[in-house]
């Protein structure tokens, strides 16, 4: 009798144990759910690993393929907890908050194994002419975004006249259209005498072998871009709710702690100077 009534304690015991314990494990759980500009994708999914590391029950989830567009309607929409965005908020998208986080250089890339040395005046001319050609007398083969897409805009706004060079190049039919960052550095990669824009940031996260022009003589490297010799800059703003949660804020925090800076020179980024 003694028997069974310890075996009947011992169950009640266990239960309510499970009954304390189990929420309050659960409560502990969190997820980040982190989406963005293709370009990132590679650089957040580091900093999330870090960071989910230190943070005991935390999870990051990377969703992919949303664009900054993308992303930000999603945060919008409670969707994602951050938006990681390669151009600002628009007025229309309210409820938001942005801060311009990480910087990396942006600049021209080639398959061309000795693009060489371009001023800045003289992109556009090169960028749209049809007849342009390497040093080793091979042809340009210029490859384009799609033209809502938030690189076009910015490789427009980077360069004299390069806007009207794009949309000069958008008429001709022998050229190819990327459609996201991924496709851009492939087919770069794929097609000889490629001349597309990115980041430093894409090639040295997705460890792309493919050579960037030096621009006015200086090479888009992190020194050059902290030092203010290389000017031409990529931003990834950080976008979340107006009232976001203390997950997020303590995401914010890592990224500028020290070890994030450790993490985003290795990525090919700098923080901004805030």
């Amino acid at each position: 009798m003694r028997s069974s009534r310890t075996k009947v304690v011992s169950i009640l015991s266990i239960a309510v144990l499970t009954l304390c314990f189990t929420p309050f494990s659960a409560a502990q759980a969190e997820t980040l759910r982190i989406g963005g500009t293709g370009s990132a994708t590679v650089l957040m999914e580091r900093l999330g690993a870090a960071f989910a590391a230190s943070e005991a029950g935390t999870t990051v989830e990377i969703i992919p393929g949303l664009g900054s567009s993308g992303s930000i309607a999603a945060a919008m929409d409670n969707v994602l907890d951050l938006a990681i965005s390669a151009r600002p908020l628009k007025p229309a998208e309210t409820g938001l908050s942005e801060v311009a986080a990480v910087r990396t250089p942006y600049g021209l890339v080639s398959s061309n194994p000795n693009p060489g040395d371009i001023t800045s005046a003289d992109v556009a001319a090169f960028f749209s002419s049809p007849t342009s050609t390497w040093a080793d007398g091979s042809p340009v083969r210029v490859i384009l975004r799609p033209r809502n897409e938030s690189d076009t805009a910015l490789l427009g706004q980077t360069f004299p006249g390069m806007e009207t060079a794009i949309d000069q190049v958008r008429e001709r039919v022998d050229v190819p259209i990327a459609a996201t960052d991924q496709d851009n550095l492939e087919m770069a990669k794929a097609i000889d005498g490629s001349l597309v824009g990115t980041s430093l940031a894409q090639v040295v996260t997705e460890r792309h072998q493919i050579q960037f022009l030096t621009i006015d003589g200086v090479e888009p490297t992190l020194e050059n871009l902290d030092n203010g010799q290389y000017p031409y800059t990529k931003l990834y703003r950080f976008i979340h709710a107006e009232n976001s949660t203390p997950l997020v804020q303590r995401f914010l925090a890592f990224v500028n702690s020290g070890d994030g800076a450790i993490l985003l020179r290795e990525a090919g980024c700098l923080r901004t100077v805030q």
